[in-house]
């Protein structure tokens, strides 16, 4: 079964895709990436959701404000806002009777999840958390963001043989001025808040997280150094190797992956 929910949040209604019938207490709530990975990602995040449900875990599918069928643009949005977004999205999960929420985070979403989690646990009834190669510091992703901008400026400069001077862009974006990155608007407000976010270096899983390392044959020195410390009754990190599909403007049927996410959710 698929439906899709309009909910109100602060700054207009955002939109919620649900997977499967409400038959248990338990339903995952899938935070996606942001911009570009949030599309190219989406046939396989809709995969993994089904998948969920097939095995009678509902998945919500969430869309931020300004981003997919929500409403607003994305230029009126920002990563506090978004917060807010999440925790609407969870509100409206509990009154239909869940009492149980995992979050899924994929890439910028599980960074949100990393950098909010007390504050997501104070609010909602999580039990669990899974992680799809997560973002690690908000200011490294919106630097990799704005080189988007500098490379298609440097191929325009070429094309025109025109000497124009490099921008430093987040300089630019400071001073106030809004630019247009692959499509979208980029405003100071939106990278403020996007630099803002970042994972303490001695976090610990408030619930029972499964960090996945996607693309990858072993886990970064970072996730390493983070999970150190963590009790192996708490946590875990699963390394698999795939194409990083929140690059890659393909359709990819990652059988193995969703079926290794959904144990992580039924041996719980």
């Amino acid at each position: 079964m698929l439906t899709g929910h309009f909910i109100s949040s602060e700054q207009g209604n955002i939109f919620l895709t649900q997977f499967g019938e409400i038959l248990g207490n338990t339903a995952i709530l899938c935070l996606p990436s942001i911009t570009e990975e949030m599309n190219l990602a989406r046939a396989v995040v809709a995969k993994q959701a089904q998948g969920f449900a097939t095995q009678g875990v509902p998945c919500f599918v969430l869309d931020y404000y300004g981003t997919g069928d929500s409403e607003g643009e994305f230029e009126q949005a920002n990563a506090d806002l978004w917060l807010e977004n999440i925790l609407a999205a969870g509100e409206f999960i509990k009154q239909k009777g869940f009492t149980k929420i995992i979050l899924w985070g994929v890439r910028f979403g599980a960074l949100f999840m990393l950098s909010h989690q007390e504050k997501l646990h104070q609010h909602l009834p999580i039990t669990q958390q899974i992680l799809w190669k997560p973002v690690t510091n908000g200011k490294l992703f919106a630097g990799q963001f704005l080189r988007i901008k500098q490379a298609n400026a440097m191929m325009n400069t070429a094309a025109n043989k025109e000497n124009g001077e490099k921008i430093n862009w987040r300089e630019h974006i400071f001073a106030g001025n809004d630019v247009e990155v692959a499509g979208y608007l980029l405003t100071k407000r939106m990278l403020q808040s996007m630099e803002s976010l970042q994972i303490s270096k001695d976090f610990q899983p408030l619930s029972s997280l499964s960090w996945f390392e996607l693309a990858a044959k072993e886990p970064t020195p970072l996730t390493k150094r983070l999970s150190a410390s963590w009790s192996s009754d708490m946590a875990e990190v699963c390394c698999f190797d795939c194409p990083p599909f929140w690059q890659v403007p393909e359709v990819f049927s990652l059988p193995e992956l969703e079926q290794l996410t959904i144990n992580t959710v039924c041996e719980k």
